[in-house]
């Protein structure tokens, strides 16, 4: 059983459930870039007016204008959100709540949050579920506390975010009493927004694929089956790469299969590699100038290696993906 962790932060807590989603080609919340007004018109995003200062998170280590996409996006993806017509906008909480998701600490974060007041009869978690967006579903709850506070209680949303740019997205709402006998909400949404790196990988050379009949973090990868790519299937290989996503911030997984090798030889040397494991869901590329991680959880890319592998052999490479499908079994 492969385990998934990325860093939490936010006040300590139990989660009660939570859902892997496979990718089908776009980011969600596992724990990944049309223009902005595009992905915001795709989401058919609306603003709730504006009551402080944005708190949208910078850095310097993305080029200015990713940055300034990025926050652009978070910003309207956080204001879409489903929020109780009873809560009002607020500055500052009487009990500050943390900020809450399941990644941080990383520059490649664009990061906002919302505060509301809101009165205690309102139950956040029925009114969220029953008006979430098309394609947001519940994937956690849990319940947190800490010293000399009320208990804190957190629901996490999967959102499918529809952007080349984005590898991962994700809202988070928690809720607490206020001391003033009120109920607190803090929204927290947290968006991935990497530039497009348009990988390409060579072809001018023997293009070899191996893929593996069995694949266990304990044991290893075995039952290797190797094949050797025609012009025109090196050349579909080439194109669905160049249009995978840069992982960015892969996260920590404690056990990981090796699903894929792609080996470029030419003149006898490899010139070009890549491997892809099943988690975090890396395609890692070794070339003479660069290093780039893909994420290798976009569908697409899998149907295509599925192709090049009759029936019954590379059964893992073709069934431990996330993007299964029967055609390809």
């Amino acid at each position: 059983m492969r385990q998934f962790a990325r860093p939490r932060f936010g006040a300590s807590r139990v989660l009660h459930s939570r859902a892997r989603v496979p990718h089908g080609g776009h980011a969600t919340s596992r724990v990944a870039l049309v223009v902005v007004a595009l992905g915001v018109a795709c989401l058919g995003l609306t603003s709730t007016g504006a009551v402080a200062a944005s708190t949208t998170t910078t850095s310097s280590t993305l080029p200015p204008a990713t940055v300034l996409a990025g926050n652009a996006y978070t910003r309207h993806f956080l204001d879409a959100q489903p929020i109780p017509p009873e809560a009002r906008r607020v500055t500052t909480l009487p009990t500050p709540l943390p900020a809450n998701g399941d990644v941080g600490g990383s520059p490649l974060v664009r990061a906002d949050h919302h505060l509301y007041l809101l009165p205690m009869s309102v139950s956040v978690d029925a009114y969220v579920r029953a008006h979430l967006l098309k394609g947001e579903k519940v994937t956690e709850t849990g319940s947190g506390s800490s010293p000399n506070a009320y208990p804190t209680y957190n629901m996490g949303v999967s959102v499918t975010c529809v952007s080349p740019h984005i590898t991962f997205c994700g809202i988070y709402y928690q809720t607490t009493e206020a001391k003033n006998g009120e109920q607190e909400l803090r929204v927290d949404a947290q968006v991935i927004y990497l530039p497009i790196l348009h990988v390409k990988m060579p072809t001018d050379g023997v293009v070899r694929v191996t893929g593996y009949g069995l694949a266990s973090a304990m044991n290893g990868s075995s039952d290797p089956t190797s094949v050797v790519l025609s012009r025109h299937q090196a050349l579909t290989l080439r194109t669905v790469i160049s249009r995978m996503q840069n992982l960015g911030s892969p996260g920590l997984c404690m056990e990981s299969s090796l699903l894929l090798k792609i080996n470029i030889i030419k003149h006898g040397k490899v010139i070009w590699s890549a491997t892809a494991d099943d988690c975090p869901g890396a395609l890692a590329i070794t070339s003479a100038t660069s290093s780039p991680i893909l994420d290798a959880r976009w569908c697409p890319f899998w149907h295509v290696v599925g192709t090049f592998f009759h029936s019954g052999v590379a059964t893992a490479t073709k069934s431990d993906n996330d993007c299964a499908d029967s055609q390809y079994s």
